[in-house]
């Protein structure tokens, strides 16, 4: 099953399929409300990717894979590819910027920037961030017969509290 969020009617569908165009990440989430692990989050660029593990509540991030379409790997088809590090490069001397992605497989630029270029740069995602990530705690959510998502962002702001900060 395929949940859909659409945040403007504030709910959530089901589908059955879908397509994509471009590159995305694929999360292995666990429930932290029910400790289900029969799910996986699915984010479209990095800026999502950061953005999902720090403001998703209610579940616990496992593991990250970058699925690459064939335009990015090279190889004629789609790749999943486990993710090792997303690092963001900014030019001193010049506006280019570049993203690298690092990953079990390979290692992929997108942008403009000579990165033997001096440059500043910043980590997106690394696997250490990702073992020391803190799963958010908000309210249970009421039980409804309808189809909910473990972690809806952009539904609605939730009161938000830390595991063990009580």
């Amino acid at each position: 099953m395929i949940y859909v969020l659409d945040p403007a009617e504030r709910t959530v569908f089901t589908r059955t399929h879908c397509e994509l165009e471009g590159m995305v990440f694929l999360l292995t989430i666990t429930s932290t409300q029910t400790g289900m692990c029969d799910r996986a989050a699915m984010v479209s660029c990095a800026y999502e990717l950061q953005h999902y593990m720090t403001a998703a509540s209610n579940v616990e991030i496992s593991h990250v894979q970058m699925l690459c379409p064939p335009a990015i790997s090279r190889s004629g088809k789609w790749s999943l590819e486990d993710l090792d590090r997303i690092t963001c490069f900014q030019g001193v001397a010049s506006e280019d910027s570049a993203v690298v992605y690092r990953t079990s497989q390979g290692v992929y630029k997108m942008g403009d920037l000579d990165l033997r270029r001096k440059k500043t740069s910043r980590v997106w995602f690394s696997k250490k961030r990702l073992e020391n990530h803190q799963p958010r705690m908000s309210e249970p959510a009421h039980k409804s017969t309808a189809h909910q998502m473990y972690a809806p962002l952009y539904l609605k702001p939730a009161p938000v509290f830390r595991a063990n900060s009580q």
